[in-house]
Order: structure tokens, then C-alpha cells, then sequence
């Protein structure tokens, strides 16, 4: 993570505040090489009233002269574009693919006090993602304190295995590139399937008073753990899906996202 990212940052232009976009400008200044920003304006129309009725899909240029004053402000490196696409979600990762994008950044407008509340578009974006999505919640804070990563152990797929190495990575990453606490939650419903603590420690190589093993279900055990230790971000990993499975809702990545509050990222 030390080489330049390409960062690809939605923008509704159905709205007036762009979180998504505030927070890659934070994320950027932080860095020592500021990652390159793409900015992808577009409507989501499973999320949004694309009808002519709605006063909201009109927008003055002034809008996208503001947004351009406000990067050249901020002196960062950005390209943008503007799409129409009646399949936005397909735009979007063929954007992020095009722009060989590293990060994408999606912003949640949904009450602050509730779970993450994505239309099916948005769902579709974070199953088929090749790279970490970052969904900004509102009224995040500006400097992150505590980040906790959720993993599970106890999975013997693999592919499981290879995602919590990735995911504890980048989570020690970002603590330390905003100065933060990592903490790491493991859940675990069947006793009998309990993990190790010691083992898990060490496979860690974290303090245990940073790492929590939790009996209930993921969704549950995870966002308890965040509200506890009053995270600024979770990081949970999400695998894509085929065929029929790809076109249904409520897998376990999908019911955590419900129930938390703070700002997500999704690894694959």
C-alpha cells in the first residue's frame, strides 16, 4: 500500500453534501504520495425518483463548478465524469476497472443512527467490487481513533483464510496511518467452534485486550463490539457471488452492514 492508490469517489448530484468525497480528501491529505482521485458522478436510480417530477435530478452548472473549484482548492490530482447509464452499478465498476481504481468510496445518506439501509444496486457494487469499498457514513469524525477489524477464524474455506489475512492488513495499515487503535473481532455461535485465543493472538500478533472472541451471530456480535469501543470504521470482507446466488439478499456481510453505524469498509 505504499505505491500511489487511484481512488474512485461517488458523487449523487441529487444531493448537496458529498461525504464520500469529503472523506477522500481527508484520506488524501493524510497521505505522503496523495492518491489520485476520480470522481464518479452518477444517479442510482434503484436509490433515487429519476422521474422529471422530482426537482432533485436538475442541476445547475454552478454545482460542477463548485466541486471544481473545491479540488483545485485542495490541490489534489482528480479526473471526473459524468454518467447517465441506466445500469449504474455496471457503470461504476466498469469505471473502477477502467480507471484501474484501488478504492472505491460510496456515500450513505441514511440516518446516522441506523444501519446501512443499500438499494440493490448498491449491494451489487460490493459483492462485485475487485478492490476495498469504503462507505461513508454521515457525521463521521474527521480523524479515526478506533478501528475494528472483523475476521473469522474459525472458517476452513480458504478463500475465508487469505480474506481475514487481508483484512487484518489493512486494518494495522490504517491504524497506522491515522495514529489509531486496531481491534479485532472474532464471533462464534457453536461453542464446539469456538477459536483458540492464544492461537488466535499469536497468529495476530496483537496485545489481547485487542482482540475479542464474541458467542452470538456475527451481525450482532460485531456491531455490539464496535459500539463499545466507539469505532470510527469496521472492516468486514465480503465474497462475490455466482448465478443465483448472486441475486439474492442477506448474506452475512449484508446483515452486519445492517446493524452498524459507523463508516464500512468491505474487502474481497
Amino acid at each position: 500500500m505504499s505505491e500511489r492508490e487511484n481512488l474512485l469517489v461517488v458523487i449523487d448530484p441529487t444531493r448537496d453534501e458529498h461525504p464520500a468525497l469529503e472523506r477522500a480528501i481527508i484520506t488524501a491529505k493524510m497521505r505522503e504520495q496523495a492518491p489520485k482521485i476520480h470522481i464518479f458522478i452518477g444517479v442510482d436510480g434503484h436509490a433515487v425518483d429519476t422521474s422529471h417530477r422530482n426537482p432533485d435530478m436538475y442541476s445547475d452548472v454552478a454545482n460542477f463548478s463548485a466541486l471544481e473549484r473545491r479540488m483545485e482548492k485542495e490541490d489534489l490530482e482528480y479526473t471526473a465524469e459524468i454518467c447517465w447509464a441506466h445500469d449504474w452499478q455496471k457503470a461504476l465498476l466498469s469505471s473502477g476497472k477502467h480507471f484501474r481504481t484501488d478504492m472505491i468510496v460510496i456515500p450513505d445518506y441514511g440516518d446516522s443512527d441506523k444501519g446501512i439501509r443499500f438499494s440493490d444496486s448498491k449491494w451489487a457494487v460490493l459483492r462485485n467490487a475487485k478492490c476495498p469499498v469504503l462507505i461513508v457514513r454521515p457525521g463521521g469524525e474527521y480523524h479515526r481513533k478506533t478501528i475494528v477489524a472483523a475476521i473469522n477464524a474459525q472458517a476452513k474455506d480458504e478463500r475465508y483464510q487469505e480474506l481475514n489475512d487481508k483484512i487484518v492488513a489493512r486494518g494495522k495499515w490504517s491504524a497506522e496511518l491515522y495514529g489509531a487503535q486496531l481491534h479485532v473481532v472474532n464471533a462464534y455461535e457453536d461453542t464446539m467452534n469456538r477459536p483458540d485465543r492464544g492461537s488466535l493472538q499469536r497468529r495476530l500478533d496483537m496485545d489481547s485486550d485487542h482482540v475479542h472472541i464474541r458467542q452470538g451471530s456475527p451481525e450482532e456480535a460485531i456491531a455490539t463490539t464496535a459500539k463499545e469501543l466507539g469505532a470510527d470504521i469496521v472492516l468486514i470482507g465480503t465474497l462475490a457471488r455466482k448465478g443465483l446466488l448472486a441475486a439474492m439478499r442477506g448474506n452475512t456481510s449484508e446483515r452486519v452492514l445492517t446493524k452498524l453505524t459507523t463508516d464500512v469498509m468491505t474487502l474481497n
